[in-house]
């Protein structure tokens, strides 16, 4: 089955907005899956707050998605401790869904207690800790292991 990228317009819940900024294509030869990447902007003002990005492909086909995990988000500091990322990652839901996605792996590192946090607010299960293997590139950037979450989106509403 060939993927195909979607139109999605502004995703808000009325607190913040996500657009797409960019639709980053497959890269097999980089162990890479397609992958939506979004701009999270306040609702109120349009200020960018940070990014979130949404990998899409099934952790038993792309064993890097284990380590990588399906969504990644970044808050830039001053923007901190106001759930963005948790209102981020329940706007993606919709978007998961449509691709066939019903559970996600995301990952963060075991040290920070705020990715922790949100991820324990939307609902996901700590599935443990583990070692990132040496060939990944997170190992080349020095880190040694990831503490494995999955999130349950449920069925589509």
């Amino acid at each position: 089955m060939t993927f195909r990228f979607r139109e999605w317009g502004v995703l808000t819940d009325g607190t913040i907005d996500l657009t797409v900024q960019e639709r980053e294509p497959a890269d097999p030869g980089r162990h890479r899956v397609p992958c939506y990447h979004f701009r999270i902007s306040r609702h109120r003002d349009g200020t960018s707050v940070g990014s979130i990005a949404l990998r899409v492909g099934r952790v038993d086909e792309h064993p890097d998605l284990r380590t990588s995990g399906q969504v990644g988000y970044r808050i830039d500091e001053a923007y901190r401790g106001h759930g963005y990322a948790g209102r981020a990652c329940r706007l993606l839901r919709p978007v998961a869904l449509a691709h066939g996605l019903s559970r996600l792996m995301i990952t963060c590192d075991p040290t920070n207690r705020a990715s922790r946090r949100t991820l324990d607010r939307i609902g996901a299960e700590l599935i443990g800790e583990f070692p990132i293997p040496p060939h990944h590139p997170m190992y080349q950037d020095g880190r040694r292991s990831v503490l494995r979450f999955e999130w349950s989106l449920g069925a589509a509403s």
